[in-house]
């Protein structure tokens, strides 16, 4: 098995909407968009989320077939830390869990991270995903004591940080 991760560019749009669709029917409760309200954006929607020059959305890939996805960008109000980086959309498909495709996508990250010269890389983890927030404590990642429930004020997410 080998993984391959790769940064999308614009002309990469359909590689990203496909693995992104499948994120989001695997594992909907783990993000902020729906499969309805994805699934109905068009090709042009697709192409300016690549085309942004300041976020990175990886793909991997074992043995050339999609395997996960994650997205970086510079921390935004919600984290108040305009140093960092956040680590957005992380997912990995059943079938590659437990195989390297995480490490090898926050390895990535947080090249990326650093390339842009942050000084840390912030993530926010749902509690009912402990599975989650096991992997990323194992990758370097500790929890900041912070919490918010955002959208939802039944489901906690807890903010972890890595210095860079």
């Amino acid at each position: 098995m080998t993984v391959s991760v790769r940064r999308l560019r614009e002309d990469d749009w359909a590689a990203l909407r496909d693995v992104r669709l499948r994120a989001l029917l695997d594992a909907p409760e783990s993000f902020y968009s729906t499969y309805q309200n994805s699934v109905a954006l068009m090709e042009a929607d697709w192409r300016t989320r690549l085309r942004a020059t300041d976020k990175v959305t990886l793909l991997a890939e074992v043995d050339d077939d999609a395997a996960g996805m994650v997205t970086g960008a510079p921390a935004g109000e919600d984290e108040r830390d305009p140093d960092a980086a956040l680590m957005l959309a992380m997912w990995v498909s059943p079938e590659s869990r437990g195989r390297g495709v995480a490490d090898a996508l926050t390895a990535e990250l947080l090249i990326w991270s650093r390339e842009q010269s942050f000084k840390r890389l912030l993530l926010w983890v749902y509690d009912a995903a402990p599975r989650a927030a096991a992997f990323y404590r194992r990758a370097g990642f500790l929890p900041t004591g912070r919490t918010e429930t955002f959208n939802d004020p039944n489901r906690r997410l807890a903010l972890m940080s890595q210095t860079l």
